[in-house]
């Protein structure tokens, strides 16, 4: 997976949890990592600590709506090696109820893309579309409830095939470590938790 070429994408939409964007955008992007920021509703967004990030792109700007939004979904999903999203509310509801999104996070997993998930967003996003059937993986302690497959209770991070998944904002630096160990090996991570002093 260590072709650069292949994109990253991170969505976010209001009410998102700050360390679990940011951390996993400033270490993948210090591996030299062409990592996209794409605001889902809007392209400048507040998180849920009122935080004002501008996107480099809309969701919309990215692949448009309805039948346009298909077909470039299916044509972007096959370049992306890793999407992202992070959790907090209504952050994470936004994203599970958003039709294109659901469409590029599927079209991704078919062509073999990652896809790691945080916080609410196991749960509500990729939980709610179905997507965590038969699969391990944790989230917010307490949520998941409603789902076929119930998340791994007290797991702090998760990877079970292309899906990556972590329980809270307490967890985003692992959680961004595991993204640079999946992308890149052993030997990246090594040089990034020195280059920023890490434990």
């Amino acid at each position: 997976m260590g072709d650069t070429m292949q994109r990253v994408f991170l969505f976010i939409a209001d009410g998102f949890e700050e360390v679990e964007a940011v951390t996993p955008l400033d270490y993948l992007r210090r591996c030299g990592t062409d990592l996209t920021l794409v605001g889902v509703d809007a392209d400048v967004i507040r998180s849920s600590r009122g935080l004002t990030v501008t996107c480099d792109i809309a969701l919309s700007e990215l692949i448009g709506r309805g039948v346009e939004a298909k077909e470039n979904a299916e044509r972007l999903a096959a370049s992306t090696a890793l999407a992202i999203l992070p959790g907090g509310l209504p952050n994470s509801r936004t994203l599970s109820e958003n039709t294109e999104l659901r469409s590029f996070i599927t079209e991704t997993v078919k062509h073999g893309g990652l896809v790691a998930a945080i916080c609410a967003a196991p749960a509500l996003a990729l939980g709610g579309w179905g997507l965590l059937e038969g699969k391990r993986f944790t989230c917010y302690p307490g949520m998941g409830a409603d789902l076929p497959t119930q998340p791994v209770k007290g797991a702090r991070i998760i990877r079970d095939g292309q899906f990556i998944t972590a329980c809270g904002a307490g967890a985003a630096e692992e959680f961004a470590f595991t993204l640079v160990d999946a992308l890149y090996g052993e030997k990246r991570l090594a040089e990034l938790k020195s280059s920023i002093v890490a434990r």
